[in-house]
């Protein structure tokens, strides 16, 4: 059976064809193809598609004689037909941002940015059963790439949770497990790629609904499609605000040690 590892990124520049092309180097029997505008640049490596159509000819080709597959497209990402999306942020002030950044950060399972650490990839890739060598080499080179774009220097790490009563409701456990629902359509597909129980995940989100006195999913039973899952308007609007806090809390205080770090050194 193939994995599709699908590359997104945050916009030009970020290390796509990089990246991909070094998984390539590392995944055993793989095949690397990617789609963009206009005509392969010389130099180049192959299989460069122009359309969707082709490309998706291709993936399903590739299938029968290759266990790895990787692709460089946003719009595969956008669709959510990987078995495992990376996404690479961009550096503010640097990278022209793509107007569908949100939708791709909510695409993919793994992503390369500030804040994301070895303990979040190695546990996405493990529940997409890439055995223990093959992810320690494939997280040393997702961490060569965070590296390339956001350097070594030291960095700080901070937390977000909303709390109700003093109890804790709201964390990045749930806002994780509400993002895979929006992505994947049903809540049983979400618990199984965040690496919860089903009995776990309903606990979680009913106890964030109990406590806020709103609706945060909301279910179809039947159906044509067999029923799934979706964010309520409430749900949205909740995994939103974290989300931001999150990225304003992270900017700030790691510009805040960036300013302290460098009078330390300063006065060394």
């Amino acid at each position: 059976m193939s994995l599709i590892w699908v590359i997104c990124g945050a916009g030009r520049g970020v290390g796509k064809t990089t990246l991909a092309l070094k998984l390539c180097e590392i995944l055993p029997n793989s095949v690397y193809a990617k789609c963009g505008h206009g005509n392969a640049k010389a130099g180049k490596p192959g299989n460069f598609f122009g359309n969707l159509t082709e490309l998706e000819s291709f993936i399903e080709t590739s299938k029968s004689s290759s266990k790895h597959i990787i692709i460089e497209s946003n719009a595969i990402a956008n669709s959510a037909r990987g078995d495992i999306t990376i996404f690479i942020d961009g550096i503010k002030g640097k990278t022209n941002f793509r107007k569908d950044i949100k939708q791709l950060q909510t695409a993919a399972n793994l992503r390369i940015c500030c804040d994301a650490t070895l303990t979040d990839w190695k546990k996405v890739l493990a529940v997409k059963a890439v055995s223990k060598p093959l992810r320690k080499t494939v997280c040393g080179c997702i961490a060569a790439q965070k590296r390339y774009l956001f350097g070594s220097q030291p960095a700080v790490r901070s937390k977000v949770w909303f709390e109700s009563a003093g109890i804790h409701v709201f964390g990045s456990g749930l806002a994780q497990l509400l993002e895979n629902i929006n992505r994947l359509g049903t809540l049983q597909d979400a618990t199984r790629v965040t690496d919860m129980s089903y009995r776990y995940a309903w606990n979680l989100i009913r106890m964030a609904e109990d406590h806020f006195g709103k609706t945060l999913i909301e279910r179809h039973v039947g159906g044509s499609d067999g029923g799934g899952s979706a964010l309520s308007a409430d749900g949205q609007h909740m995994l939103e605000v974290f989300r931001q806090l999150n990225e304003e809390v992270a900017i700030f205080t790691n510009e805040r040690f960036a300013k302290l770090y460098a009078k330390e050194k300063t006065n060394v």
